[in-house]
């Protein structure tokens, strides 16, 4: 089963997920540190969002180049967030295809360590099974 219904629920629960990331955490102000911006090329359902230190896009909006580009299904950014996919194996194991300077994306990674508790909140808002 999907984890999301369609392309717009997921940019509803993603982009608020990640409006939340960049105005309530220390990860907007450290894109902005490391001059990095990140594109989501997402598959089941196909979309794209684009996220940088003070703004999130979607859809034919977030069609702007990117520093990293990290293609991935909506199943693994779903176990991300969940912390039962870890971006290193993810990696390595290409269920998550990226290209960009990734040493600063693994330098970052820990500011997003409030989010994963956030997670399932925003599971619950947008009717998604945080399982």
């Amino acid at each position: 089963m999907a984890i999301f219904k369609d392309e717009q629920h997921m940019y509803d629960m993603l982009g608020s997920l990640w409006r939340h990331v960049i105005s309530e955490t220390e990860f907007g102000p450290k894109l902005d540190e490391f001059q990095i911006n990140f594109k989501f090329i997402m598959k089941d359902p196909e979309g794209v969002l684009w996220v940088g230190h003070d703004k999130v896009l979607t859809g034919e909006e977030a069609k702007l180049p990117a520093v990293i580009t990290m293609e991935l299904s909506a199943d693994s950014a779903h176990k991300f967030w969940l912390k039962k996919l870890s971006l290193p194996v993810a990696l390595a194991t290409r269920k998550i295809k990226s290209k960009g300077p990734i040493p600063k994306v693994l330098k970052i990674l820990p500011f997003l360590t409030p989010v994963y508790e956030k997670y399932p909140e925003f599971c619950e808002k947008y009717g998604v099974n945080p399982a």
